[in-house]
């Protein structure tokens, strides 16, 4: 099966850097230009507010932003990477992603998330030590209201009977990709993430994992055969589950000092100190992000969700030349 990429919209917005303005004109030609070069999907981030201990900027809302470019594409995948699950409503969550998924004629990916930043539960109302449970109820939730009419659910957050939300999905189920796992160096402190429980989560109930920018290779085999091995004991065939990859890529040339450059326009947006950034991003040459590619192709990875930092279209027309047709033969 051949390695597939989708697209981070450059949704970040606040001063992140004065070129980086994501108004409609800008984001709905950029995802037709996403569409128009064959990538699979476009993909948005999720804060409610503002995130310091990890970015220095914040994001439009996700699900207007892909309402808005689900107008203008036909054919791209539409997903979230992630949205924060367990400060939404379940019901209210079930009929948007239900409607879009009919809007957009089957083209809806719901990434799940625990999310990890205090305030966003603070402000929401939502006990943050409740989050990996809440998160699982309403992805339990979601599934079943959209899986047809008369729905009950007894649970420990939410509880109701013979419910029915319409319209349902064009596809037979909205898969379900949950982010999470190891996090190395600033972010393992960040997030703190109980590894076990959130692989577990997605053996059970994921259809593909998004591993993210800020671990390693090493760390993502040992997730990737825990998740499989877990994914065996409920009874589940691992090849059910999308092994996917969610990093940054800015393009450099051979110069010191236009990495530099790269890594500083990088600390824009992330507040990480600068040795994460340079380990977990992927700045570099292009021969040095091919490197990067082929050793988590070979990892396992076979679906890259590629995040510009910016508009970037030199990057769309180089992954379009190189990478769309390097993985076409993987297994």
């Amino acid at each position: 099966m051949p390695v597939k990429f989708g697209i981070v919209l450059p949704t970040f917005y606040g001063g992140a850097y004065e070129d980086n303005n994501p108004t409609l004109p800008r984001l709905t030609e950029f995802a037709q230009g996403v569409e128009k070069m064959g990538f699979d999907g476009l993909w948005v981030i999720d804060h409610l507010v503002v995130a310091p201990p990890i970015y220095r900027t914040a994001w439009l809302e996700p699900l207007t932003v892909l309402s808005a470019v689900a107008a203008v594409t036909k054919r791209v995948k539409l997903g979230t990477s992630i949205i924060v699950t367990p400060i939404r409503t379940p019901s209210i969550l079930a009929k948007t992603l239900g409607t879009m998924d009919y809007l957009s004629d089957g083209r809806m990916i719901f990434g799940a998330g625990v999310g990890w930043w205090d305030q966003e539960f603070e402000v929401s109302g939502v006990p943050k030590n409740e989050r990996g449970a809440r998160t699982e109820e309403t992805v339990e939730i979601v599934n079943a209201l959209l899986s047809g009419p008369n729905i009950s659910y007894e649970g420990k957050f939410w509880q109701f009977e013979d419910i029915t939300i319409e319209p349902v999905p064009v596809q037979p189920k909205i898969p379900v990709w949950f982010a999470g796992g190891s996090a190395a160096g600033h972010a393992d402190t960040v997030y703190s993430p109980q590894v076990e429980r959130v692989l577990r989560r997605i053996a059970r109930l994921g259809d593909g994992w998004i591993s993210r920018a800020v671990t390693n290779p090493e760390l993502m085999r040992k997730d990737w055969k825990h998740l499989q091995e877990y994914a065996v004991e409920y009874g589940r065939d691992p090849k059910e589950i999308t092994f996917a990859h969610l990093n940054i890529i800015s393009l450099t040339a051979e110069s010191d000092t236009e990495k530099k450059e790269a890594r500083e326009r990088l600390s824009k947006i992330s507040n990480m100190p600068f040795e994460d950034v340079e380990a977990d991003y992927m700045i570099g040459t292009k021969a040095e992000t091919l490197a990067r590619l082929d050793e988590l192709v070979d990892l396992g990875v076979r679906y890259f969700v590629i995040w510009p930092t910016g508009f970037d279209y030199e990057l769309l027309e180089w992954l379009e030349s190189t990478a769309l047709n390097r993985y076409e033969s993987v297994e």
